[in-house]
């Protein structure tokens, strides 16, 4: 089961499939990418003949930056019993006692410190630090260079922008969030809509 359907094919398919052929050894024809427009590329695919496919036996990654349209194809493909594997890049440091669900995506230069806890399809940015005891929901996507605070709870389907920090100080950040790049946060945010 080496074969990848990376969803997307923007520059964050692009970074992972990358990824997926220096750091795993993934062979280029192993990895295929689902687009909703048509593609003249090799190794492209339609979504609606992925959609086709009968076999189940193939590794899928999200690739999209949009919250919305993750949230939705998250909720049409995880009831057809796809593999979600964990990428986590070679150069990412992270303690063993953090617990990761499934779909998970880790860049490189990445520090986690445990105990913390992912759960579902989130994206640690490239050089990202979560500190110790933080837990992430599901469908996250923390940017490149943010920093988690000890003791940080996000809820699902939350953006966190590139060079953010959140505080030290067990702060709750509630699901459908948008932190914008370079936010310095001190409190808790309540729950979106």
């Amino acid at each position: 089961m080496n074969k990848y359907y990376i969803f997307g094919n923007g520059q964050f398919a692009e970074l992972i499939s990358n990824i997926l052929l220096e750091e795993h050894k993934i062979k280029k024809q192993k990895l295929f990418f689902v687009v909703n427009k048509y593609v003249n590329k090799k190794n492209h695919i339609l979504e609606k003949n992925f959609f086709k496919i009968k076999s189940r036996n193939f590794n899928i990654l999200i690739c999209i930056g949009n919250i919305k349209k993750r949230q939705n194809l998250i909720k049409r493909l995880i009831n057809e019993k796809y593999n979600f594997p964990n990428l986590i890049s070679k150069s990412a440091k992270i303690m063993k006692n953090s617990k990761f669900g499934k779909g998970n995506i880790v860049l490189p230069n990445s520090t986690i410190l445990s105990p913390s806890t992912f759960r579902d399809f989130n994206i640690i940015g490239t050089a990202a630090t979560i500190l110790h005891h933080c837990r992430i929901d599901s469908n996250c996507i923390l940017g490149g260079g943010s920093v988690v605070g000890a003791g940080t709870n996000i809820g699902s389907n939350s953006l966190i922008g590139v060079g953010s920090i959140i505080a030290s100080q067990n702060l709750n950040i509630g699901s459908n969030s948008f932190i914008s790049s370079g936010s310095v946060v001190l409190n808790n945010i309540k729950k979106k809509f």
